[in-house]
């Protein structure tokens, strides 16, 4: 092929492939779930959590009022009522999402969905922070749909988290008072291969590098469903359960590093090739 018709086509390719992953980080920018379907709080609820659409918008990075205000880290969950909601033994929670929870196993872990709770670690050198023990609430179970009518269980039965939600990567300490500038990223799943054991008096930077930028959450892999893609998750706690409370949902976005990795390759050539 003559130089110069390389070099367009590269062009091409590259310049596709760059709108390609604007389009994707476009898809990305609403990872959140949307509208609560449904929501029936169940037994022995605290009524001041009883606002389902606290679960829509992105997870919380802050907590707190007044001077009790402080960063959401593993050892310092959200437990404001404008925060959170709880679903009791018995009760149920449906939200939808506009774009589709794809069931992808190129996403990362093969998670395809995370879910942000108000699970916490236990500290047994506060306020420096080392893990002692895991406080979390369950079990329930996932469902999912693509209709909204039709819903599928997953296999799995959960509790709300073996990782504690983080905000930020860059915090001072994990009772920080003021927000980091450096977030951390609520669409990229923890290693569900970590076990508590991985976590047992760790210190709060262990548990910063073992998240490796992620924002924490309950990982969720749709494939036992059978389907390609849902718009629609339910939780059920069954009868004799402690209440979880949830904070909100966040869809894992398509893969896009290899795209943008091919990209700058064939920048790169174009420019050695002039």
């Amino acid at each position: 092929m003559h130089t110069r018709t390389l070099r367009t086509f590269i062009q091409t390719v590259a310049a596709t492939s760059l709108v390609l992953l604007a389009t994707s980080n476009t898809f990305a920018q609403n990872p959140w779930a949307d509208a609560v379907v449904s929501y029936e709080a169940g037994a022995d609820v605290d009524p001041a959590y009883t606002n389902p659409d606290t679960t829509l918008g992105e997870p919380s990075r802050m907590t707190g009022s007044g001077s009790w205000v402080g960063a959401v880290t593993p050892f310092n969950a959200p437990w404001m009522s404008d925060q959170l909601v709880s679903v009791g033994a018995g009760g149920h929670l449906t939200v939808s999402f506009d774009e589709p929870i794809t069931n992808d196993p190129a996403h990362a872990f093969g998670a395809d969905l995370i879910i942000f709770g108000n699970a916490f670690f236990g500290d047994a050198s506060w306020p420096d922070g080392q893990v002692s023990g895991l406080f979390e609430d369950g079990p329930f179970t996932i469902s999912v749909s693509a209709d909204g009518t039709s819903f599928t269980p997953l296999a799995e039965t959960f509790n709300d988290g073996l990782f504690p939600t983080l905000g930020y990567q860059d915090l001072t300490g994990p009772y920080d008072a003021n927000p980091g500038s450096v977030p951390s990223d609520f669409t990229k799943p923890v290693d569900p291969g970590l076990t508590m054991t991985d976590f047992d008096d760790r210190s709060f930077d262990d548990i910063v590098a073992l998240y490796d930028g992620s924002g924490g959450g309950i990982p969720v892999d749709i494939a036992s469903a059978g389907l390609d893609e849902v718009f629609y998750v339910r939780i059920d706690v069954p009868a004799g359960a402690t209440s979880p409370e949830f904070d909100a949902f966040a869809t894992v976005p398509e893969p896009a590093a290899l795209l943008l990795f091919g990209s700058i390759a064939l920048f790169g050539a174009l420019r050695r090739g002039r």
